[in-house]
């Protein structure tokens, strides 16, 4: 075996120095599958070659392939599944199902790396193997990122006419989400078209090239709007992105404006947000939390947070305390009496739509600011609380 010089890869193939530790880890891999809902797969992969217990060739070369395609290196994957081929021996649904995943979430770094997915998929098909809908999932969003949309389609009938359908729990299919994975499609290409700015167009390139950033995105989103006490925001995001394999509108939207705030363009993130509104995506309480916290950053458009703040608490979305000391700071912070006066009028109105401040936790926000800019908000506050 050539020198490794990838840290994990090299850690990967001391495990498979020997015999004993070769075996020892397809015990690991074994586990691995049945606790990922693949019993009957390993089973299938590591039913022992004779008496002896010896471990099938297949086996051994589906953990050659596994190790480097979890480390990474598709090519070196593809390489040893040729070699296999080559050596006469048939590979096992796992095999597909490792090779497909890893050459379709690896498709940025090499164009071709879609049409093998694509290749294997249909052969697994041919031979009788059920694929996992997460492996479908996996390969029609590289289609979805790197082909055209006719492409997509093609693939889409191929599939169905050889009778391949998903798991219901993972994601409505057929148009459904070909029409969703193509609006994200035409939404990236416009992204990049539409904006001058060099620093946000290379953002939007990443997440056209590569999917998993947005997932990243999507479980940030999901995790801040538990903690917000926003859980049935949360499950319908987890149930698109989860069950449903469909990367929502208001990630992409939303991710958009934490791109532009990202880089101080405040106006920028506000266009965003109206492009939202214009294109029929309703913001959640996440997307009005960092839109409303990014523009309080700029006094210039502490006027438009109020607006948010108030258009968030008219939709029944509770905004945290975080989030409205936020405004009422970019407020206190411009130091005069017509802005003072403006402040208190929306704390009022505020508490006319059932919200009243929680003082306490606006003091744990405000720790740290200067003595002075916490008085004067607080002072707003509880001039109003007290009356």
């Amino acid at each position: 075996m050539t020198v490794i010089e990838d840290i994990f890869l090299k850690k990967q193939f001391e495990m498979l120095g020997d015999y004993g530790s070769l075996n020892n880890y397809a015990i690991l891999v074994f586990d691995s599958m049945a606790n990922s809902g693949m019993p009957d797969e390993a089973k299938e992969l590591f039913k022992p070659r004779s008496e002896l217990a010896v471990l099938p060739d297949v086996a051994v070369f589906t953990i050659v392939i596994r190790c480097y395609a979890y480390a990474g290196k598709t090519k070196a994957a593809l390489r040893v599944y040729h070699h296999m081929l080559a050596s006469g021996v048939a590979p096992a649904s796992v095999t597909y199902s490792i090779l497909i995943t890893a050459l379709a979430k690896d498709s940025p770094s090499d164009v071709t790396f879609v049409g093998y997915a694509k290749k294997y998929f249909l052969e697994m098909l041919d031979k009788g193997m059920k694929p996992h809908s997460a492996s479908y999932t996996t390969v029609f969003d590289a289609i979805a990122c790197r082909e055209s949309v006719e492409k997509a389609r093609e693939f889409l009938e191929q599939i169905q006419a050889k009778g391949f359908v998903p798991e219901s729990k993972i994601f409505q299919f057929e148009e459904t989400h070909l029409a969703e994975a193509m609006k994200g499609m035409k939404m990236y290409d416009d992204l990049v078209n539409n904006t001058t700015d060099k620093n946000v167009q290379k953002v939007f390139r990443t997440w056209r090239t590569k999917p998993g950033c947005l997932y990243k995105k999507s479980l940030k989103m999901y995790k801040a709007l538990i903690e917000d006490g926003s859980a049935d925001q949360a499950m319908e995001l987890y149930k698109r992105v989860v069950e449903m394999g469909i990367q929502p509108m208001v990630v992409v939207h939303t991710s958009v404006i934490e791109a532009y705030l990202k880089f101080g363009k405040t106006k920028g993130a506000l266009g965003a947000y109206w492009d939202m509104l214009a294109a029929g995506v309703a913001p959640n309480s996440y997307t009005y939390t960092i839109l409303i916290k990014g523009l309080t950053a700029d006094p210039n458009f502490s006027g438009d947070a109020k607006k948010c703040l108030l258009e968030m608490m008219d939709k029944g979305m509770r905004p945290n305390a975080a989030t409205y000391t936020a405004v009422i700071e970019s407020f206190a912070k411009q130091e005069d009496e017509a802005s003072e006066k403006e402040c208190k009028e929306l704390v009022e109105v505020m508490m006319g739509k059932g919200f009243v401040p929680n003082a306490k936790a606006m003091m744990e926000v405000l720790k740290g600011r200067p003595t002075p800019v916490i008085r004067r908000v607080m002072n707003i506050v509880l001039s109003k609380l007290k009356g």
